[in-house]
């Protein structure tokens, strides 16, 4: 029988400055609880703490694990983790549990594999509250901390009610933070098909992607798993912070050498030097044409169409991970800039992830519904998945709107003959 689990997630954030030049100190603490002694026991902890211990370790972080943690042994690693961040104000923190979980009375707790919880009033006494765990975290005073909790939705004892199911939104939730749920309180999360849960699996692959916040790791996290869920499971996302912070790299500021300038000329502003970018692409020398958008940006760092050209410059040199941070800057400055949408659409596509290059298509869509080459390029990405259905609607859809469109004339004849028509 699969285990039915949820994951809410909580970013404590505290960012007063994410210009210091200060080494960024960054502590984790991972517990997975999966060997119980009095309830059922769990498969999917040990795995899901094993593989994000991997990850963090991954983008710096150093990890204290704990696996199968009695109440007292979580309730040490606890506060040395508070005591780690509170050395130093610059440093970020990141708590991921994996175990059973529930709520009484309007109350979440983590259950330790040694708790013997004869009845509801126990809890206070053998588990772990979250809002008391997130009240001690908090007192470290740092820049950031996240918690992430992974616990089983439906209630694990006997005597629990049907109306205690699942965890709850946290009560008094700390300002300056994220908190995130895999999926809507009091409805359930699917445990997944491999060794994590579908959150779980979704949100250690964003971890991964370079440099992305972590908002925009929570939103791509939250549309992969709607959309492997069909639309069943949807991560509700709580967010009282407004600032901007990277736990593994931010996005590229390498620079090509520019060229070079005689003495004698004036200093340039940042749209000649756009200007200038757009006259190397034309030629297809793109290590020109990024290093003068490189100058553009050195001069106003909110030049939306500097990050644009400079994304799609670096994505005809197929360095795609350039390409979609520079895209994802577009977003920050313009969020309804439609064609940074399609932009990363067109990464993603590359890259091989069709459904969500298709859920970036479709964004750039909802904000420029008459945008041909979205729909021309959403409809090369379900083809891609073997949905000719869609793709073909797509391709008339963009020659709908652009009876001129050759590609998209091409695409639809070729779409008909792999469909039979």
């Amino acid at each position: 029988m699969k285990k039915i689990s949820v994951m809410a997630l909580f970013a404590v954030l505290s960012l007063s400055s994410l210009s210091s030049v200060a080494a960024q100190q960054k502590y984790a603490l991972v517990i997975g609880n999966g060997a119980y002694r009095n309830l059922t026991r769990l498969n999917n902890p040990v795995n899901d703490a094993n593989d994000m211990t991997a990850a963090l370790r991954g983008l710096g972080f150093t990890v204290d694990i704990v696996v199968d943690g009695g109440r007292v042994q979580m309730e040490e690693a606890i506060e040395r983790f508070k005591n780690r961040l509170s050395v130093s104000k610059n440093s970020y923190g990141f708590l991921f549990y994996a175990g059973h979980g529930v709520q009484s009375g309007g109350v979440n707790y983590l259950i330790p594999v040694d708790a013997d919880i004869r009845n509801e009033s126990y809890l206070r006494d053998r588990a772990v509250s979250v809002q008391a765990m997130l009240d001690e975290i908090n007192q470290a005073g740092n820049e950031l901390n996240i918690v992430v909790l992974d616990a089983c939705r439906d209630n694990p004892f006997s005597w629990g009610r049907s109306g205690s199911r699942g965890l709850q939104v946290v009560g008094n939730q700390p300002a300056d933070s994220i908190i995130v749920y895999a999926t809507a309180a009091g409805a359930t999360a699917s445990d997944g098909e491999g060794r994590n849960g579908l959150f779980t699996s979704q949100l250690l692959k964003n971890l991964k992607t370079p440099g992305i916040d972590v908002s925009e790791v929570f939103r791509l996290t939250g549309g992969d798993v709607a959309r492997a869920s069909g639309g069943g499971q949807r991560p509700a996302v709580y967010n009282q912070f407004y600032g901007v912070a990277y736990l593994g790299s931010r996005p590229s500021t390498q620079t090509v050498k520019p060229a070079p300038v005689q003495p004698s000329v004036p200093a340039q502003s940042a749209k000649s030097y756009v200007e200038s970018g757009l006259a190397y692409h034309n030629k297809k020398d793109y290590d020109r044409a990024i290093a003068e958008y490189t100058q553009a940006i050195s001069l106003d760092p909110n030049y939306r169409d500097a990050y644009h050209n400079r994304g799609v410059a670096y994505e005809n040199k197929k360095d795609y991970d350039r390409a979609l941070a520079d895209y994802t800057q577009v977003l920050r400055i313009d969020p309804s800039y439609a064609k940074a949408y399609h932009g990363r659409g067109f990464v993603y596509d590359a890259k091989g992830d069709y459904d969500r290059a298709i859920a970036e298509y479709t964004q750039a869509i909802r904000l420029d519904p008459n945008y041909a080459g979205a729909y021309n390029n959403r409809g090369v990405a379900y083809e891609n998945k073997g949905d000719y259905d869609r793709a073909i609607a797509d391709y008339t859809q963009a020659l709908r709107i652009d009876p001129n469109y050759t590609r998209a004339k091409n695409n639809l004849e070729q779409a008909r003959r792999a469909r039979g028509w």
